[in-house]
């Protein structure tokens, strides 16, 4: 786990992610590093970055199309 600044939405998912130093309208959390830079489907719960997966499956479909595409475009440059 590591310590990190965020900012939370009017929703209470974390809206933006920033590293070691506290900045105005955000709070330290404790993350797993794999959670950073998810935007939309995290939320904090007594101070500890949690996932909502069926958050982040939701916003997945709605971006189908788009991941679909980077994907794609991904695949021509490797």
């Amino acid at each position: 786990m590591v310590k990190a600044f965020v900012k939370l939405g009017k929703n209470g998912y974390i809206q933006e992610w920033i590293a070691v130093v506290e900045e105005d309208g955000h709070i330290l959390i404790e993350t797993d590093e794999a959670l950073i830079t998810n935007n939309d489907c995290v939320k904090v719960v007594d101070g500890i970055a949690v996932l909502d997966e069926a958050k982040q499956a939701e916003i997945q479909e709605e971006n189908k199309e788009l991941l679909q595409q980077i994907e794609k475009e991904k695949g021509m440059y490797e």
